[in-house]
């Protein structure tokens, strides 16, 4: 190999990265910068989620299909497609002059990003040669892991501060909140003119390029309804309604149920009916089912989805107890994890060294086990912990989550033909994101239940608290409140609380407290059973192939030109 190829292959890497990082950080970037835009748009807590909501939906659902796109007309096209339509979402969400429109255009955003995500991991699988694709997912893993970090920090600065003074004034932006978009622009920009220089085409050559619509429209549908139900699980209830579903302006909630049970028994029906429809299909299918044969690919994913939803289920509560507990403000929570990145940042690429050395099922093995282990530290929190004794809980973290997710994609993707990387690329992501969506609702409805409990218990520690207001206070959380954050429960709660007990004239020290206090008891419980479910992914991963491959004579140069 020539080093103009080999520093192609590694510029590659570079480019894709850049695209990954944007990807990742526009996913949580947006969050600290919600409040500053509810309160310009007068949005109200429904809009507020669908901010978020819209991005993560779409990007979920097309991603299988855009995968396979890929391996049809081009892993290149589709990455720099992708980007176009990622960047301009981007200003487009950036110029938004109401709620709606940034809905609207955070659904471009979520396109262009299903368009790329499955693309880098199709093209890095395609030009490095598997003796080095450890390395490259190593990379791939540490950048994906830092920009999860820096998004609380990106976003909490360009919210307060923009571009600073003279940049603002420059440029003429008031209204800094809109830089969380616009920064994306530049990137894009330069990560599309790379792209154009140093990537090469890859693509499948088996397939005749006739798309699956069948395929595509229930496998859409079904991760739609998916994800859609596990997203609306929280606040429309699980079983019977919490609220109504309001759609073409009609109340949707049949006998009193909710629609998210429907919506989850929907998607079950429709996924039976696309997979026996994709076995049936000879020609062309959107997911080729012969890559389930390959036991390291269909373990991995399944050990994808236990992690993802042990992982994100757990980690989403890290920035509430900073905030709601110890009252560290959201640009400063973002610094405070940064021990996080920077053991992420060291243990990903090691990993992926490692891993090409000796194999990666024991690396994979050993990540997981720290990575339980980290949950167990983090269920050690209390309401007066200092910021200073979170740092070692995080460095562990980070190191877990290093040593275990670039392993993990690496022995999932190590038995796909490169021809077929895009399509397996794209289930894979797929079935990750499920699973984090999916551990993100069933955790909230843990920690609810178990944070109704602690109050039933603190309420009554609070001197001179009667049974009314103590009342007030469970049934408070039960319908949803968390202490700290100005939802429509808690607007109304000191109002209620005098209510309740008139003839006292300051509960606010106690209550202060109670609400502390189940929080955090709440938290270490979720804590707890998030290392639990991490256990069951290590027993999974015990299932997989990890001895490294042998290289045969001129594989790697056969690999570089297929790329």
């Amino acid at each position: 190999m020539t080093g103009s190829s080999s520093g192609k292959k590694w510029l590659t890497l570079a480019t894709v990265c850049f695209g990954l990082f944007m990807i990742n950080l526009d996913g949580n970037v947006v969050n600290l910068a919600m409040p500053t835009i509810i309160r310009q748009f007068h949005a109200n807590l429904s809009q507020m989620e669908w901010i978020s909501n819209a991005y993560l939906l779409t990007f979920a659902v097309f991603l299988i299909t855009l995968g396979r796109l890929g391996d049809q007309v081009g892993r290149k096209k589709l990455f720099l497609s992708g980007m176009v339509l990622f960047t301009l979402g981007s200003a487009l969400c950036g110029a938004a002059q109401g709620v709606g429109q940034l809905i609207a255009f955070r659904v471009v955003q979520g396109i262009g990003g299903s368009a790329m995500m499955p693309a880098t991991l199709s093209l890095l699988t395609a030009t490095f040669p598997r003796e080095e694709r450890g390395r490259a997912m190593g990379f791939w893993g540490a950048v994906s892991g830092l920009a999860f970090i820096m998004g609380p920090v990106i976003g909490g600065y360009l919210t307060q501060s923009g571009l600073g003074e003279a940049l603002n004034s420059f440029i003429g932006i008031r209204e800094f909140w809109r830089f969380v978009f616009f920064i994306n622009v530049p990137f894009g920009a330069l990560a599309f003119v790379l792209g154009l220089a140093v990537v090469k085409e890859s693509r499948d050559d088996t397939v005749g390029g006739r798309p699956d619509i069948v395929g595509v429209i229930l496998a859409s549908c079904t991760v739609f309804l998916l994800t859609f139900g596990f997203v609306e699980g929280p606040r429309h209830g699980w079983l019977l309604a919490r609220r109504e579903l309001v759609v073409a302006g009609l109340a949707v909630h049949p006998l009193g149920l909710s629609i998210v049970p429907i919506m989850l028994v929907l998607a079950l029906v429709l996924g039976v009916i696309f997979l026996r429809y994709e076995k049936g299909k000879r020609v062309d299918p959107l997911v080729d089912l012969s890559l389930f044969a390959n036991r390291n690919y269909s373990v991995g994913m399944t050990a994808g989805v236990i992690l993802n939803f042990a992982l994100m289920g757990a980690i989403f509560l890290v920035p509430l107890y900073c905030q709601s507990v110890l009252g560290i403000d959201p640009i400063h929570t973002g610094t405070l994890m940064l021990p996080f990145a920077l053991a992420l940042l060291v243990a990903s690429p090691l990993a992926g060294l490692l891993s090409d050395h000796i194999g990666g099922k024991y690396v994979l093995i050993v990540g997981m086990v720290i990575l339980a282990f980290s949950s167990v530290l983090m269920a050690r929190f209390q309401v007066d912990t200092r910021a200073v004794q979170l740092i070692l809980p995080f460095v562990v973290m980070g190191i877990g989550m290093g040593l275990s997710m670039t392993p993990l994609t690496n022995l999932t993707l190590d038995g796909v033909v490169p021809q077929k990387a895009g399509g397996a690329s794209g289930v894979l992501s797929t079935t990750r994101q499920i699973g984090a969506v999916m551990g993100v609702a069933i955790f909230s409805v843990i920690l609810q239940a178990r944070m109704v409990d602690s109050m039933e218990v603190n309420a009554g520690r609070i001197p001179g608290m009667p049974p009314a207001a103590q009342k007030v206070l469970v049934g408070y959380v039960a319908g949803g409140g968390l202490y700290g954050f100005s939802d429509e429960a808690g607007k109304g709660l000191a109002s209620r609380l005098a209510a309740a007990a008139p003839q006292v004239k300051d509960l606010s020290v106690g209550v202060d407290h109670a609400m502390k206090q189940s929080f955090t008891d709440s938290i270490n419980a979720t804590f707890l059973m998030s290392a639990l479910v991490g256990a069951g992914a290590v027993g999974v991963a015990f299932m997989m192939k990890g001895k490294r491959r042998q290289k045969r004579d001129g594989e790697a140069d056969s690999q570089e030109e297929a790329a």
